[in-house]
Formats: structure tokens, sequence, C-alpha cells
């Protein structure tokens, strides 16, 4: 199989990388700044044309994408939906097989607790954010799409691990400043994926019935104070807790998100995506996944974060 990776510098494109390499397939890699990685081609998916990356390709494995909280409309749009639609369209043209997306379990997100939630779970009329939105409306595009191409997609949650650049990262960074903040007491469930796991499940994925999506995670969820007290055990760091009632998080974010767009549009420390990320539980159910494509988890949240502090 000749398989092409977008997206391929980030933590889940390399390790996607690195599990295609491992069970011999022939690899393609792009990003848009260059980086050391096999047979790479710099692009803009955005821009670009898309022919020379899809040229002889059986299998198109796309991780790129805008992964923030803070960003504009227009950037989401272009980067997240049309950046996307230009690489269906090319993919299909070139006659590529399958076609497999790492979308987003942000679309659930509604500011209230949802618990081990299916795929066919209500998704709010209104995204929270405007990543959601755009991941939503990429996944649409990619579900939907008419023609030979095979399309299926995954819904990873929370994915961590070795050149992780926004989970872990973040608290490791509000672990360093010695405080982090508890919002509604830390008592909200997480589940986490390790970027093999996320890696193994775009794979599988591809073997799966057209026009389908699945929930990826651990298998395990957490409070989010349960995952602090395990990464602070990991790295040593010394740091305490600050309990921050959810409404006052919430009208902080608000007051920052403000600020920052009055001061330049820097990312605030805090936003309201990261409020209802860490102040609201969403836990997935995999059965699906299990069931489908046979996937199961391999590294358990103590395993995978040791990586992260090496």
């Amino acid at each position: 199989m000749r398989a092409l990776v977008t997206g391929a510098s980030g933590c889940l494109g390399r390790a996607l990388v690195e599990e295609l390499c491992r069970q011999g397939h022939d690899v393609v890699t792009t990003a848009r700044a260059r980086v050391d990685l096999p047979a790479f081609i710099a692009a803009d998916l955005v821009t670009d044309d898309l022919r020379p990356l899809v040229a002889g390709i059986d299998r198109v494995f796309h991780c790129a994408a805008l992964s923030s909280a803070w960003a504009s409309r227009p950037e989401f749009q272009a980067v997240n939906i049309r950046a996307t639609k230009r690489l269906v369209e090319a993919s299909e043209a070139a006659g590529v097989g399958r076609f497999v997306f790492a979308s987003s379990p942000s679309i659930y997100a509604d500011g209230t607790d949802r618990l081990n939630l299916a795929e066919n779970a209500a998704l709010p009329t209104r995204c929270m954010s405007l990543y959601a939105q755009s991941k939503r409306e990429a996944e649409r595009i990619v579900l939907n799409h008419e023609g030979a191409m095979q399309c299926t997609a995954i819904r990873p949650r929370a994915i961590y691990g070795r050149h992780d650049r926004a989970l872990l990262p973040r608290l490791i960074d509000a672990m360093r400043r010695g405080k982090v903040p508890m919002i509604a007491g830390g008592r909200a469930l997480i589940d986490v994926t390790h970027r093999r796991d996320a890696a193994r499940a775009m794979i599988l994925a591809a073997d799966g019935p057209g026009g389908h999506v699945w929930n990826i995670t651990s298998g395990e969820a957490f409070t989010f104070r349960e995952l602090v007290g395990i990464a602070g055990r990991r790295s040593g760091i010394a740091f305490r807790t600050i309990p921050i009632p959810y409404h006052v998080a919430k009208a902080l974010a608000v007051l920052s998100e403000t600020l920052a767009r009055v001061g330049g549009g820097k990312e605030p420390r805090l936003t309201r995506q990261a409020v209802a990320s860490l102040g609201r539980s969403l836990t997935l159910d995999i059965s699906a996944a299990r069931r489908d494509l046979g996937y199961r988890p391999s590294v358990s949240f103590e395993q995978g974060v040791a990586e992260c502090f090496e």
C-alpha cells in the first residue's frame, strides 16, 4: 500500500507515519513547513496544486488541521474546510481507493456534562467553538462524498504523547508556573487517547465500511484532577491547585478573549473552549470501533504520559 499522510509533522501524523512504516507500507508525507520525514513534500493544502501529492496513492490519511481554540473564522474555514474539500476532490480524481479523516469529538460539546456518547448522539444546534464547527463541516464533506473512493473518519478524544503541542504541554506549563486551575473542582470526566492508539485506529478505519465514523479513546476515563495528579507524579514538578467555580471561569474566559482581541489577537491563557473542556464531562463509547474495526486500546495514560517527560 502507498499511503499519503497529511499533517505529518503533528502528534497524530508522526505516530501514523511511524506505524505505517513499521507495517511495511510505502509512505508519502506532507505538511506546510519542511520536516525530516519519509518522502516528504511541502505543501499548502489550501492553495497548492494537490495532484503531485495524490498521484499513485492508494490511501489518504488526512490529519492536517488548524487545531486551536483561537483563530479567525476565515482561517478555520480555509484550513479545516476548504483544504479538506480540495483534498477529497483531488484524491477522487487521482483514483485513490480510501480516504480517512481525523475528525474531532469537540463537535459533541454543548456546555453540559455528556457521558458515554455513541457516534449517533445528538449534536448541538450550535457548536461551542469555531474549531468544532469547522471540523464538523469537514467531517460532513468527507462522509457524504459520492464517488468510487471510500471515505471514513475517526473522532479521537484528547490525543497526547510525544510531539503533542496542545494537551499536556499546556498542563505542564501551568504546573511549572506553580498553579493549576481546577474548574468545577476538577471533577469533569475526560477520556484521552495515546497517539499510537489513534494512529492504529486510523489504519483500521481505512478498511471499515465507507461513510462511517468511529469514536476512539483509551477506553478509560479520568477526572481532570486525577489526570493532573498522574502527570504531577510523573513529572516531579511541585505545584498547587486553585479551585475555580465554573461560572467564574467562564466569565474570566469571556473577559480574557475580549482583552485578547482588543490587544491584537494573541491567544489568551483561558478560553471558553478550554473552560468547557476542563469543566464539563465528555466521555465516548468506543464499542462500535471495537466491533467494526477490531480496535483495542493498548496504551494506558499511566504508560503513555511517561514519554511526555523524557
